[in-house]
């Protein structure tokens, strides 16, 4: 299956960078035809959501930042790497806490839920280079949006 990386270092431009090249893999068709576009509009959405809270809440101390994003269509699934230089967080914790908070919760602060209501085989984890690296995968065979507490 064909792989697709990108590497970003400017948080200014990253999101509209990420929603431009999810515009010209769809029209070049790097996604496989099979493939549902609700699918697609899955890992488009749970891409942005990390980005959005790496570009709003990353800590990269002087760092130049390093975003590598790594997207394969297989078959029926779409897997995705995300890999960062911030200081990185505790994603389980900020789950239990928001999950916890699920009433209270305002407009904002339910990107976390819904990452992971849209993926499978959703880990974080330190690499042995230093980055934090986020890997999910999106597939046909689920149906996440009544998972999603909002």
């Amino acid at each position: 299956m064909d792989t697709v990386q990108h590497r970003f270092t400017d948080l200014d431009v990253v999101v509209d960078h990420l929603h431009n090249l999810f515009d010209q893999w769809t029209a070049n068709g790097f996604f496989p035809s099979l493939l549902e576009p609700e699918m697609i509009h899955r890992v488009r959405l749970a891409v942005h959501e990390w980005i959005a809270n790496l570009v709003q809440h990353g800590d990269f101390q002087d760092r130049v930042p390093e975003i590598r994003i790594n997207v394969q269509p297989n078959g029926q699934s779409i897997y995705c790497v995300i890999e960062d230089n911030s200081d990185g967080f505790d994603l389980n914790m900020n789950l239990q806490i928001r999950e916890a908070m699920i009433e209270r919760l305002p407009d904002r602060g339910m990107g976390l839920l819904m990452l992971r209501a849209c993926t499978k085989n959703l880990t974080y984890r330190r690499t042995k280079a230093g980055f934090f690296r986020l890997s999910f995968t999106v597939s046909a065979d689920q149906e996440p949006w009544l998972q999603i507490p909002f």
